[in-house]
C-alpha cells in the first residue's frame, strides 16, 4: 500500500502567521517588540507542529476502493469507498477518487467524519457512457488537524483497469425479479409435446396403432413384452443475434449510440433465450464480420457474448448486408430465428438491407429490430417557429414516412419488425421473442 504524503497550511494558519508581522513591523520603531514577535512566531510554529503531530497519519487512516472489474454501460454503477481510522481521535477527512474522467459521476469527492478505531463506508455512482477498457486513478485523502491549522494530504496508489460492458445490470435485475415472482423463464422450458417429434422422451407399452419403427426391440426383450419409444417435439431452437455496427447505428441518443442500445437489447434477449435453453449465436458486422459466436446453450455462453461485444467499434462506413447475410446463410442452414438489430434511415442505405432480409425470410423467421429516435418523433409533431425549424420538421416527417414504408415492405415479405425507442427496446424485443416461442413459429 503506497502513499505519497505532504503538508498544507490552512487559510486559518496563514492568517495567524501573518499576524506575527504586526509586532515585527513595530520592532522597527521599538526593538522591544522584536522579542514579542519572536515569541509569537515560536508559539505559532509550536501550535502548527502540535496540530501536525495529532493529525492522523497514513498508518492510522487508510482508504480502499471496492468495485466490480466489469462495469455496466448506461447504468449507475455503485463504487464503494471504505475509510478506516485506527487512531485514538476522530478524523475529519476529505476523500477524492479518480474514476475514468470521460464518465459522469456523483459523490466521488466528499467530506467524511471517521470516529476513532472505526470504519466508515460510502458509495458514489458512476455512469459509463462508452464500452471498452478504462482505468481508475489514485485515491486522495485530506485530513484536517484538530486546531484547524494544517492539512495532512496523502495519495494512495490505487490505479486499476476496468472493463465497461454493455448493460449487464438488466440481466441481473431480470433474474432477481424472476426469482422473487417464482416465474418460469421467459422463452420457456422445453415444451413436452408427446407424440410426434424426434427427441426421445420415454418408453411405454406397445399400442395397436403404434408404428412398427417406434418399437424398441431391446427394451421389449428385457421387459418380455412389446415396448414402444415415445418422442417429444424439441422446442430448443437456434437464435441468431445479428448486430449492424455500420454508419446507420452511429447516431447518438442521450449520450449513447444506437449501437449501444442495440447491444444492450441483444444481450438481454441472449440472456433470456439462454435461460430458456435455446441455442444462441452471434454475429456483428459492418464492412466486414467483426465478431462471430456459433450457437451454444447455457448461461455460461452469455459471458462469451459479453466478451465479444464489449469493445465492438462503430464505423462510419456502409454495412455490407450481402456479405453478412451470405455468412449467416452458410453458418445457419437449420431454420432459426434471425434477429437483426439495425436502423432504417434512408432508401439508399436500407434498400439493400430490405432486399436481402426478404430473401432470408424464405428459410428463416426474421425479426428486424430498429432503434427509434424520440427527437425525430418530437420534431415531426412540433410547431415550428423559424425557417430552420420548418426545415427540421419536414426532414423528420420525410424520415418517418420512409421508415413506415420500409417497415411495411418488410412485413409484406414475412419479416417481423420491432420499432421502439431506446428506453423500451429491450423489453419490446424480449416480449416479441416470447410471443414467437409461445406460438411455435420456430
Amino acid at each position: 500500500m503506497n502513499y505519497h504524503l505532504n503538508m498544507i497550511l490552512t487559510p486559518k494558519a496563514i492568517i495567524i502567521i501573518a499576524g506575527g508581522a504586526v509586532p515585527l513591523a513595530l520592532s522597527l520603531a521599538n526593538p522591544a517588540f522584536l522579542t514579542a514577535a519572536l515569541i509569537y512566531d515560536a508559539l505559532v510554529l509550536a501550535a502548527i507542529a502540535a496540530d501536525w503531530l495529532r493529525t492522523p497519519t497514513p498508518r492510522q487512516l487508510s482508504v480502499e476502493r471496492d468495485c466490480q472489474d466489469e462495469l455496466s454501460m448506461g447504468s449507475a454503477n455503485p463504487i464503494l469507498l471504505r475509510l478506516h481510522n485506527s487512531g485514538e481521535s476522530p478524523a475529519r477527512v476529505q476523500v477524492h477518487d479518480e474514476p475514468p474522467s470521460v464518465f459522469p459521476c456523483e459523490g466521488n469527492d466528499a467530506g467524511v467524519s471517521v470516529p476513532p478505531r472505526s470504519e466508515v463506508e460510502f458509495t458514489y455512482l458512476l455512469t459509463p457512457t462508452a464500452r471498452g477498457d478504462f482505468r481508475f486513478g489514485d485515491l486522495y485523502l485530506r485530513s484536517t488537524g484538530h486546531l484547524g491549522l494544517v492539512v495532512r494530504q496523502f495519495r494512495r496508489e490505487a490505479s486499476r483497469p476496468v472493463r465497461v460492458y454493455p448493460d449487464i445490470l438488466q440481466a441481473r435485475k431480470y433474474e432477481i425479479r424472476k426469482r422473487r415472482a417464482g416465474a418460469v423463464e421467459i422463452g420457456g422450458r422445453r415444451t413436452r409435446m408427446i407424440g410426434l417429434g424426434t427427441e426421445f422422451e420415454s418408453l411405454r407399452d406397445y399400442q395397436p396403432d403404434d408404428e412398427y419403427r417406434r418399437i424398441d426391440w431391446k427394451a421389449s426383450a428385457r421387459r418380455a413384452r412389446l415396448t414402444s419409444r415415445q418422442y417429444q417435439i424439441d422446442r430448443t431452437q437456434n437464435i441468431v443475434l445479428a448486430l449492424d455496427a455500420g454508419r446507420t447505428m452511429c447516431v447518438s441518443l442521450g449520450g449513447m449510440t444506437k449501437l449501444d442500445y442495440a447491444i444492450n437489447a441483444a444481450l438481454m434477449l441472449g440472456y433470456v433465450a439462454s435461460s430458456g435453453d435455446d441455442r444462441v449465436g452471434l454475429i456483428a458486422f459492418a464492412g466486414e464480420i467483426g465478431a462471430y459466436l456459433p450457437p451454444r446453450r447455457g448461461r455460461g455462453h452469455f459471458l462469451n457474448m459479453l466478451r465479444a461485444l464489449y469493445n465492438i467499434p462503430l464505423t462510419t462506413g456502409e454495412s455490407d448486408y450481402v456479405a453478412a447475410f451470405r455468412f449467416i446463410s452458410a453458418k445457419w442452414r437449420k431454420r432459426s430465428l434471425i434477429v437483426l438489430f439495425t436502423d432504417l434511415l434512408d432508401s439508399e442505405s436500407s434498400g439493400e438491407l430490405i432486399a436481402n432480409l426478404s430473401v432470408m425470410s424464405r428459410r428463416h423467421l426474421c425479426l428486424c429490430v430498429v432503434v427509434g429516435d424520440p427527437a425525430v418523433n418530437a420534431s415531426a409533431l412540433s410547431s415550428p417557429g423559424s425557417p430552420d425549424e420548418v426545415y427540421e420538421q419536414a426532414a423528420a416527417i420525410q424520415a418517418l414516412q420512409f421508415r413506415k414504408q420500409a417497415i411495411a415492405s418488410l412485413r409484406r415479405a414475412g419479416v417481423e419488425v420491432v420499432d421502439a425507442d431506446p428506453s423500451s427496446l429491450a423489453a419490446a424485443v424480449v416480449d416479441t421473442y416470447a410471443d414467437i416461442k409461445a406460438r411455435l413459429r420456430i
